[in-house]
């Protein structure tokens, strides 16, 4: 009986050393968002002004900035914003956005 509570004890403490870990390993550096693109080439980190109306999306963090649903903010440079679906905005070579076409 005494073995099982000693056991029982080590567990509960392996739990919360665990939890309590977790925790701390979670902050994010809010100031520097990455966009989410299906894009070959990594966006520009999205500024702090567009970091709004974010939530998860497939595992993803991507922010709308008053898009509407299933649309998210691209950011390509200080002057070249703008709305596309969610993960199908790109820069191209010109520094302009653009959309790709939906699949469906």
């Amino acid at each position: 009986m005494k073995g099982l509570m000693c056991g029982a004890a080590l567990f509960a403490a392996s739990v919360v050393t665990c939890a309590a870990s977790e925790q701390r390993a979670v902050p994010r550096d809010w100031s520097a968002i990455a966009q989410f693109t299906y894009s070959w080439t990594a966006m520009p980190p999205l500024p702090r002004r567009f970091q709004n109306h974010c939530g998860d999306r497939d595992g993803r963090l991507v922010c709308s900035d008053h898009c509407g649903v299933d649309y998210q903010i691209y950011y390509c440079s200080k002057t070249v914003t703008g709305c596309c679906h969610i993960g199908r905005g790109y820069c191209d070579g010109s520094g302009k956005l653009r959309c790709s076409p939906a699949l469906f």
